[in-house]
């Protein structure tokens, strides 16, 4: 029997915000351990920040010999919560897909910027959350360098062109 027909790749939840932590646990008992994560905007005290965030919350991935792992050894390290299972066999995912997932992340460059994250484009209505504009509807039309954009809202019966800053916009749902 080959090394690859006795490893997979299984999927452990981990308690909750506990991901990395339960990561690094796994990594140092010697366990190859795979945590996508990736870059993501976001808005603290009316603050935009970039922060890395796991691209699936509470799952992480292992690489075992089904034959010899300590499945509950694994369960017990801190910060892992269970096997994912369907019935009562551990999920196995395929060694393809978590190539695939790696090969993603490494050409996704995770330590971009929040002008980077925020994608506007001409025409997208937007929400000014802050300033003396706050509560406004605008359509966003072009930046103004790294920190500011300009937006078109209609005040007083016509369409004002204004600029902002990016910080004080965000993108409305629709």
């Amino acid at each position: 029997m080959s090394f690859a027909e006795t490893h997979n790749w299984y999927v452990l939840t981990s308690k909750p915000r506990e991901e990395q932590r339960a990561f690094d646990n796994l990594c140092q008992q010697g366990y190859d351990c795979f945590l996508p994560k990736i870059s993501k905007l976001k808005k603290r005290n009316q603050v935009k920040t970039v922060s890395l965030e796991p691209l699936f919350p509470n799952y992480l991935f292992i690489y075992l010999d089904k034959d010899t792992a300590n499945f509950n050894a694994i369960r017990s390290t801190r910060g892992v919560g269970s096997f994912v299972k369907f019935g009562i066999a551990p999920a196995i995912i395929d060694s393809f897909l978590i190539n695939k997932i790696k090969a993603d992340i490494e050409r996704e460059d995770t330590d971009k910027t929040v002008a980077e994250l925020e994608n506007y484009t001409q025409g997208e209505k937007v929400e000014i959350t802050t300033g003396p504009f706050k509560g406004l509807d605008g359509i966003y039309q072009n930046k103004d360098g790294l920190e500011r954009s300009i937006l078109l809202i209609k005040m007083l019966g016509q369409q004002n062109e204004i600029k902002i800053e990016n910080q004080a916009i965000e993108k409305v749902a629709l």
